[in-house]
């Protein structure tokens, strides 16, 4: 292992939120986990900007659009006569499965080998935790769930005949939850199946409306062993765990000049941050940003973290550089958690003239406590120089994180202890428990000598 990675104990969570519309007022929800493909694409995002990484969602999208995402809470079907199968069979009828029979969401019966799927553990009652998102929820109701028969040709749309009812549950009422409610309860599967497989779920509310939501989750079922250890399946594509998401999801907004790119992997269980690289963007590395960050982290230990795409036919895990939408985040180790973040400059980099040597800041005049100062303003205070870092008026130089002290050529920072509650800057100088420490960038309430070898404070 690299002497530089030693802090790491692998695992990653992504996060970044992507907005649309909710749909119909009478939209009500979808399955969280396993989650449903249109829940998987709307969360995948791109479908704005003709980005979409996952080649399965972009199929589904080439063929009926936008709706079935930003509508994923209301793949529906209404039936009076609920109760009997062949209607429900009728009404929604081979091929049209996933869709529901909805004209505008019929890119989700698209047969195709890239949909994401859910490793799904059951126990050793054969059952897992199902989740529901319920925008809307509904009772009376009743739940059924259907699963692919064994040989089941994924190649091909989804019928009726390919389907077997295992589990059937009947009403149940949501949890409290945030944003919307959730149906948590156990489902119960066949303890003779495992890998991949297609779980059709049904709700239908018991009304005279008859109206039923059904949803395609693709999954990757896994049976408990002997003393409740997981039988993995054959390994195929490497010997990693790709990490929920991608690296740099569709939509992200490219950083600017002078702003920082922030990779951070949280432990499992706890969250605490094991791990904190940063990448500051420059004129020469803007364009190709993902990859340059994605370089440096695959150099620091790549048979434990890699960030890219498993090449199949080459067998070995590579970035993409042709579409960075669709690289992921593998660890060795599973349950970790990561987050790509851009930390915005606190003041614009102006531009540089090569053939002009750039001229020393010179102070504009004295701190007045009446007047409003822009960022970039620079004054002076007693004796010193000092630039704001954003809009103020009446914040004292010296006593307000505003202002950041501009120093002389030679001038050396003043140093002091360190405080939690002071902001710092780039190459701020503090002592703490008897050593000096140089801070790399902006901090607040990091305390040095905690923040490791990749962290903002460097001891001197």
């Amino acid at each position: 292992m690299s002497s530089k990675f030693t802090k790491l104990s692998l695992s990653v969570a992504f996060a970044i939120a992507n907005v649309a519309a909710i749909g119909a007022a009478n939209a009500h929800g979808w399955a969280e986990f396993p989650s449903a493909r249109q829940n998987t694409c709307y969360n995948d995002g791109g479908y704005w900007s003709n980005a979409i990484p996952n080649a399965a969602c972009k199929a589904s999208y080439d063929k009926s659009g936008v709706e079935a995402f930003i509508q994923r809470n209301e793949v529906a079907s209404l039936n009076p006569n609920y109760n009997d199968i062949n209607t429900v069979k009728a009404n929604i009828k081979d091929g049209q499965l996933c869709a529901a029979g909805m004209p505008g969401k019929t890119g989700l019966d698209v047969p195709h080998k890239d949909w994401q799927k859910t490793e799904i553990v059951l126990d050793a009652n054969g059952e897992f935790d199902f989740v529901w998102t319920a925008t809307a929820p509904h009772n009376p109701s009743f739940w059924e769930f259907y699963l692919t028969k064994p040989g089941h040709d994924f190649t091909q749309p989804l019928n009726w005949d390919d389907l077997e009812l295992v589990h059937t549950v009947g009403n149940v009422m949501p949890n409290a939850g945030t944003p919307y409610k959730t149906y948590n309860f156990k489902v119960k599967l066949p303890t003779d199946r495992s890998g991949d497989a297609v779980l059709y779920t049904r709700w239908q509310r018991i009304d005279p409306v008859g109206e039923g939501f059904y949803n395609c989750s693709d999954i990757t079922i896994k049976q408990s062993g002997n003393g409740g250890e997981v039988t993995p399946p054959p390994v195929v594509g490497g010997d990693m765990n790709a990490i929920p998401g991608y690296f740099v999801p569709a939509g992200y907004q490219t950083p600017a000049v002078g702003d920082i790119v922030r990779f951070r992997l949280m432990a499992p269980v706890t969250g605490e941050e094991v791990f904190d690289h940063r990448l500051v963007i420059t004129a020469a590395n803007q364009a190709t940003w993902a990859e340059t960050l994605a370089t440096e982290l695959n150099a620091l230990d790549s048979e434990k973290l890699f960030v890219g795409v498993w090449n199949q036919a080459a067998a070995q895990y590579e970035f993409n550089a042709s579409n960075v939408h669709a690289n992921q985040v593998w660890v060795s180790e599973k349950d970790y958690a990561f987050a790509v973040s851009t930390i915005k400059a606190l003041e614009p980099l102006p531009p540089v003239d090569p053939e002009e040597p750039e001229e020393p800041v010179t102070p504009e005049g004295s701190w007045s406590k009446a007047a409003v100062y822009q960022g970039g303003d620079v004054v002076t205070h007693m004796g010193k120089t000092w630039k704001a870092s954003w809009w103020t008026q009446g914040e004292e130089p010296s006593k307000a994180d505003v202002w950041k002290q501009v120093l002389a050529e030679g001038e050396k920072p003043e140093v002091g202890g360190w405080s939690a509650t002071k902001v710092y800057y780039e190459n701020d100088v503090v002592t703490h428990n008897g050593d000096s420490w140089k801070a790399g960038w902006h901090t607040k309430g990091e305390e040095p000598g905690t923040t490791g070898q990749w962290g903002v404070w460097r001891k001197l």
